[in-house]
């Protein structure tokens, strides 16, 4: 009996927040440069975190008027540190699963990624 309920509650301690936005810009045509530009983004958004503390990155689409946004929050109270490649995988979640960007809270982390009109 104990097994069973802990094969209940396990799931439940590795909550997992996702939500694709609606409406607005999309990635489409410039999907796979901002797929690209994830390597230098993520040089700069990776590293140490205070308790709460958001990093942001902005890259200009190869469309005219078009931008990509990135940000990356510590939703923790205490300081952590997040790998590149963790990073890389999160915010490539967001670029290939949601068409108009999107934002994914897991294991102390938020990721967002959403592509906007206008120029950094």
């Amino acid at each position: 009996m104990q097994l069973s309920i802990l094969a209940i509650i396990a799931p439940l301690l590795a909550t997992v927040h996702a939500g694709c936005y609606s409406g607005g810009e999309t990635w489409a045509p410039d999907q796979v440069q901002a797929n690209n530009a994830l390597d230098g983004v993520c040089n700069g958004l990776s590293g140490g975190f205070g308790g709460k503390q958001t990093k942001y990155a902005c890259v200009n689409a190869g469309t005219a008027n078009k931008r990509f946004e990135f940000w990356v929050t510590n939703t923790a109270g205490n300081s952590l540190s997040l790998n590149k490649g963790d990073c890389v995988l999160r915010l490539s979640n967001e670029i290939n699963g949601c068409q108009n960007g999107g934002d994914t809270t897991t294991a102390g982390w938020n990721f967002r990624a959403d592509p906007n009109a206008g120029r950094c």
